[in-house]
């Protein structure tokens, strides 16, 4: 065999990419962490510029100007923005517990059932995804209503759980397929019902699915605006969102124009607890989106 043929038949050995040093990491991880962070700094230092936001922009003139006036118009009792907040948060928490329930249940049956049926179930299941809640508007507050549960909070949670019910099962029976049915049987062999298998085999291995189906159900009920405008109809019982779009603005002259600076600060009060519940949660909130992907 010759030297050509030799060269010819010995494969090429591909260059590797020689990996980033120490400083460029570091260098790149904060300029991506800054193109993150700067929307949410800036909404929350124009949330202390006055009415005149949008005209003075941000600049370092209206820095040195900056003022409480916004959060004081919030918090005074003629707003009461506490009180939309703690609506907000009720029907988040609910929301959030209905569907966790629920979708713990169902997914662990299409999880674990092994028969013809349960992949068709599962369509089933998925299949209002598809449909927007705008169009089943107008027959739920007919339901509610018949229900004796139109212009109350419940009313309103009854309905997000619900829409909320398709993406939380799917997420849980993700997070259950992914656990080896092995382990079940282990515990079931020393002895451990079914509901002690599930309180400390399934439900401690599936936590990240937990979390996300919570947090998908606290957003949805806490940012809700759209369901709880068309079934509530008592300052009682406003939400957040709807407070919000009436504590925006003021009057000129008869015609209400939007306040900037206060609207900034209404949206920095309404998207600092999901900021930071999502910042505290977020390693098993990707956790969960990504279970039973590997099956």
């Amino acid at each position: 065999m010759t030297t050509r043929t030799i060269a010819r038949t010995t494969p090429r050995r591909s260059r590797a990419i020689p990996p980033l040093s120490r400083p460029a990491y570091v260098v790149l991880g904060t300029v991506l962490a800054v193109v993150a962070v700067a929307p949410i700094l800036t909404t929350v230092i124009r949330s202390f510029q006055g009415r005149n936001a949008d005209a003075e922009g941000l600049t370092l003139g209206s820095l040195v100007q900056l003022t409480w006036r916004n959060y004081g118009i919030l918090f005074s009792s003629s707003a009461d923005i506490l009180r939309y907040a703690v609506n907000s948060a009720e029907v988040g928490v609910a929301t959030a517990l209905i569907a966790l329930f629920a979708a713990v249940t169902a997914g662990y049956v299409l999880a674990r059932v092994r028969a013809r049926w349960v992949d068709r179930v599962f369509l089933l299941v998925l299949a209002p995804i598809v449909v927007p809640i705008q169009g089943l508007l107008t027959p739920l507050s007919v339901v509610l209503k018949d229900l004796g549960l139109l212009n109350t909070l419940a009313g309103v949670v009854l309905v997000l759980a619900t829409y909320q019910l398709p993406f939380s099962i799917f997420v849980m029976r993700n997070a259950f397929a992914a656990i080896s049915v092995e382990l079940e049987e282990s515990a079931r062999l020393d002895g451990c019902s079914q509901l002690q298998v599930m309180l400390r085999v399934i439900l401690p291995l599936s936590w990240p699915g937990f979390v996300t189906v919570g947090l998908f159900g606290f957003m949805a009920g806490w940012n809700d605006l759209i369901t709880s405008v068309t079934f509530l109809s008592s300052q009682s019982t406003y939400t957040l969102p709807i407070a919000l779009t009436l504590l925006s603005t003021h009057s000129n002259f008869g015609i209400s124009v939007v306040d900037p600076g206060l609207v900034t600060g209404a949206t920095t009060i309404a998207a600092l607890p999901v900021v930071a519940l999502f910042l505290l949660l977020q390693r098993y909130y990707a956790e969960g989106l990504t279970a039973g992907s590997s099956r």
